[in-house]
C-alpha cells in the first residue's frame, strides 16, 4: 500500500491481480470445511479462504503491489469439485490385512498423534475402509512422493521444515509397516497445511491486543482435497495465503536469504538537535554512511547529495519527505541500521498474512496502523484512501477484522474509566455529564463510583465533543471503533500515533461517501444531522474492517519497504517463532482513586483574635482548572 503515492481523501483506483491462483482443490474443500470446522475442538486457528475471483486484463496494477498482470502467467489447475467433510464412519468388517492395519494403528493409543488429528484420521480412512492412498504396492506412491517433496521446500514459504517429520518408505512389506508409513504422510501433510493455513503462532501470545482469529483448519477437508487431487504440489501450496502481498514478501524471501551473508552492520545517528540541509553537524559523516554516500569523513556540511538521499529515505518510510532530520527519522534510520536482515522480517509478515481472514471482502476497510492510512477496497481496488491516527504506544490500537454495521451522528463520549481516573481527577469536568447506568444524570457521586462502573463521565455532542461529529462502529471487545476528531492539524504531522487506541479518520464525511454512500447514507446526508440528538444509522450490508500490522510490504516497484514498529511486536514475534519464552508484557498501572485529605482541626481563636475574625478575610484566589483534555488529545484537540 504505496502509501506516499496516495494524497489524503484522494480516489484513486488500483486493480487486484490474482498472482498465481491457488491449488483449486485444497480450498474449495476448506471453503465447504470450514464451517464444521468451527465446532470442532481443533487447537490451530485459520483463516477462511477466499473465493475464486476473474485476473484482471492485461496491464492493469495491482493496488497491494503495483505489479502488472503477466499474460504468460501460466494457469491454475482445475477446480475439482469441492470436498466435503467426511459423514460418520461407516462400519468396518472383513477389512483386507492393509486397510485393518490402519485402522488398528489409528486406534492404538502407543501410536502417538494429537487428538484432533487422530479423529480427523479415523473418519477420514473409515469412509474409505481404511483404503491408503499416499501407498500403493507397498511403495510410496508418485503423488506422495511430490508431496514430499513440496513439504521439504517450506523454507520457501517462511516455514521452518524441520516442523514436519516426512516419512522413511516402509521397511518391509508387513502390514503394521505399511500402514505406520501412511499414517505418517498423513501426519505431515496436515501438520504441513495447518501452518501455511493459519500459522505457526496463535496471534493473542503476542500480545492480548493482536486477536486476529482465523477459522479452524479443517482436517478432513485438507485430507479429502489432498485425495482428489491431481497435482498435488499444487494443493499443498494453496493453503498459502492467496493474497497478492503473501506471494509477493515469498518471491522476495529467496533473494533476501541469499543477501544475508551480505549484510553489514550500519551506523547509527546519534540523537540531537534537528539537522537541517545547508548546515554543519557532526553527525554528517554517519548519515552520508548510513544512507550509501561516499564522502570524507572530516565532511560535516549537510549538501543537497544528501538531502536528496534523506527524502528518497523518508518518502520510502512514510515519514514525511521533508529533508530535515528529526527524531521520527533518526529512529527510522536507526530502526534500520543493525544487521536484522531482512529475509526475518518478510517471514514476520508472512506469518501475519496467514492470520488474516482469505476473504477480506469485495468490499473492505483496510487500516495500515503503522503508515497511518486507510484505504476503501472494492473488487480489489483502492476506490478511497485518508490520513488516520492511531494509538500511541501505552495504549496501542488492536489488531484485528469485524464488520462495520451501524454510524452515529452526534455521538456521546463514554469516557472510559481508566481514563477518567487516571486523567479527569483533579480537573475540572465542566462540558461533561456524570449520568448512572439509565443515563440520568447525577450531580452527587465519588471517584469510587466511576471505578466500580456505577456511574460514567460522558460528553455530550458539540463542536468540542472528542468524537467530532460522527463515529463507525464496529462493536468489540477492545471498544474501539473509527470516528471524526475536531482536531485537523494533527493529520498534518507525519508520525500520528496519538490516540487511546480508536483510529481518528481525516475528512469522516468524504470516508462515509465511499464507505456507505451506495447505502444511502452519503456524506451530505449525514452532515444534515449534524447538531442536535444523537442518533445511529444501521448500514443494510455490514462492511469487514481490518485492523492491520504489517512492518514489511512490498512496493509497486517490486521493493521492499519496511516501516517503524510502533508497537515493539516484532521482537515478541520473532522470538516466539524461534520458539523461545515471550518476556513478560509492561503492565499497565491500575487507576488509583486519589484520596482526599482529611482537613486539620482548626485551632480555637486567641482571644484578641475574636473581634479580628469577624472582618472578612480577602477570598482566596481560585485556582486555574487544568485543561486536561489536552493532555489526552493534544494542544488543540479535544
Amino acid at each position: 500500500m504505496a502509501a506516499s503515492t496516495l494524497a489524503s481523501g484522494r480516489r484513486r483506483p488500483f486493480v487486484m491481480r490474482a498472482s498465481g491462483l491457488f491449488g483449486a482443490a485444497a480450498m474449495c474443500a476448506l471453503i465447504v470445511g470450514s464451517a464444521q470446522a468451527e465446532n470442532r475442538a481443533d487447537p490451530v486457528a485459520a483463516a477462511a479462504p477466499d473465493p475464486l475471483y476473474n485476473p484482471p486484463a492485461v496491464g492493469d496494477r495491482d493496488f497491494s503491489t503495483g505489479a502488472l498482470a503477466d499474460p504468460a502467467a501460466t494457469p491454475a489447475p482445475a477446480a475439482t469439485a469441492p470436498a466435503q467433510s467426511q459423514p460418520p464412519a461407516p462400519e468396518l468388517t472383513n477389512l483386507a490385512p492393509l486397510p485393518a492395519a490402519v485402522m488398528a494403528t489409528l486406534g492404538d493409543p502407543a501410536f502417538k498423534l494429537s487428538q484432533g488429528d487422530r479423529d480427523a484420521l479415523k473418519t477420514f480412512y473409515a469412509a474409505r475402509q481404511g483404503a491408503p492412498f499416499w501407498i500403493s504396492n507397498d511403495r510410496f506412491t508418485d503423488k506422495a512422493e511430490a508431496a514430499k517433496a513440496r513439504i521439504a521446500k517450506a523454507a520457501e514459504d517462511g516455514l521452518d521444515p524441520k516442523a514436519f517429520k516426512l516419512p522413511a518408505p516402509p521397511a518391509d512389506a508387513t502390514p503394521s509397516e505399511v500402514a505406520q508409513a501412511e499414517i505418517r504422510m498423513s501426519v505431515a501433510a496436515l501438520a504441513y497445511g495447518r501452518q501455511a493455513w493459519g500459522g505457526r503462532i496463535t496471534p493473542s501470545s503476542i500480545s492480548p491486543l493482536v486477536t486476529a482469529q482465523p477459522t479452524p483448519f479443517d482436517a478432513q477437508a485438507a485430507l479429502a482435497s489432498l485425495d482428489q487431487s491431481h497435482d498435488v504440489a499444487a494443493t499443498l501450496d494453496g493453503f498459502n495465503p492467496q493474497h497478492p502481498q503473501f506471494q509477493e514478501l515469498r518471491k522476495l524471501l529467496a533473494a533476501a536469504r541469499g543477501a544475508q551473508g551480505e549484510v553489514q552492520e550500519l551506523p547509527r545517528i546519534p540523537a540531537g538537535k534537528l539537522l537541517e540541509p545547508g548546515g554543519e553537524d557532526p553527525r554528517v559523516p554517519a548519515l552520508r554512511k548510513r544512507l550509501g554516500l561516499s564522502g570524507a569523513p572530516d565532511d560535516l556540511y549537510y549538501d543537497s547529495e544528501l538531502e536528496q538521499a534523506v527524502v528518497a529515505f523518508q518518502k520510502q518510510n512514510k515519514i514525511g519527505a521533508s529533508g530535515l532530520v528529526n527524531k521520527v527519522t533518526i529512529r527510522a534510520l536507526n530502526a534500520g541500521s543493525h544487521p536484522r536482515g531482512d529475509a526475518e522480517l518478510i517471514e514476520l509478515n508472512m506469518e501475519r498474512w496467514r492470520w488474516m481472514p482469505r476473504d477480506l471482502g469485495a468490499k473492505h476497510v483496510f487500516v495500515d496502523i503503522p503508515v497511518f492510512r486507510l484505504h476503501i477496497m472494492e473488487d480489489g481496488r483502492s476506490t478511497y484512501d485518508t490520513r488516520v491516527i492511531v494509538g500511541k504506544a501505552t495504549n496501542q490500537t488492536p489488531v484485528f477484522s469485524d464488520e462495520i454495521d451501524h454510524i452515529v451522528v452526534n455521538p456521546y463520549w463514554n469516557v472510559p474509566s481508566t481514563i477518567a481516573l487516571k486523567e479527569m481527577q483533579g480537573s475540572s469536568l465542566r462540558g461533561f455529564e456524570v449520568v448512572d447506568s439509565r443515563g440520568r444524570k447525577v450531580e452527587d457521586f465519588s471517584w469510587e463510583d466511576v471505578k466500580a462502573n456505577r456511574v460514567r463521565i460522558r460528553q455530550p455532542p458539540g463542536e468540542r465533543n472528542a468524537l467530532g461529529h460522527i463515529k463507525f462502529m464496529f462493536p468489540n471487545k477492545h471498544s474501539v471503533y473509527l470516528h471524526d476528531t475536531s482536531s485537523r492539524s494533527l493529520f498534518e504531522k507525519s508520525a500520528r500515533a496519538m490516540s487511546h487506541g480508536c483510529v481518528r479518520v481525516d475528512r469522516p464525511l468524504e470516508f462515509a461517501d465511499a464507505l456507505s454512500g451506495d447505502q444511502g447514507l452519503s456524506g451530505s446526508k449525514l452532515k444534515s444531522m449534524i447538531g442536535g440528538k444523537e442518533r445511529s444509522l444501521t448500514l443494510s450490508r455490514k462492511i469487514p474492517v481490518h485492523l492491520t500490522y504489517f512492518t514489511a510490504w512490498v512496493d509497486p516497484n517490486g521493493k521492499l519497504e519496511t516501516r517503524d514498529d510502533l508497537y515493539g511486536l516484532d521482537g515478541r514475534l520473532r522470538l516466539a517463532l524461534r520458539g523461545e519464552p515471550l518476556p513478560p508484557l509492561p503492565k499497565d498501572e491500575a487507576p488509583r482513586v486519589i484520596a482526599k485529605p482529611k482537613p486539620k482541626p482548626k485551632p480555637a481563636p486567641a482571644p484578641e483574635e475574636t473581634v479580628a475574625s469577624a472582618v472578612p478575610a480577602p477570598a482566596p484566589e481560585r485556582p486555574k482548572s487544568v485543561n486536561w483534555i489536552h493532555r489526552l488529545f493534544g494542544v488543540d484537540s479535544r
